[in-house]
């Protein structure tokens, strides 16, 4: 089933722009791979600090003066 949908110039300008440097077959290959990756980045953040500990983590968050 298709449909059609209304975007301004603009939109369909970065659109178009999208699809050639990714090299895209369509609009709707830009328009699924902009849903996908939103998607990602709303998984877990887990490991994205890498395998430091949480004192090298927390460590140097605190002004000098701040510490007791």
């Amino acid at each position: 089933m298709r449909t059609t949908i209304q975007v301004s110039r603009e939109t369909l300008e970065l659109l178009r722009r999208m699809k050639d440097r990714e090299g895209l077959p369509s609009y709707d290959s830009v328009i699924q791979k902009l849903i996908k990756d939103a998607m990602k980045s709303e998984r877990s953040a887990f490991g994205m600090l890498g395998k430091r500990s949480m004192d090298e983590i927390l460590e140097g968050l605190r002004d000098e003066e701040d510490k007791i």
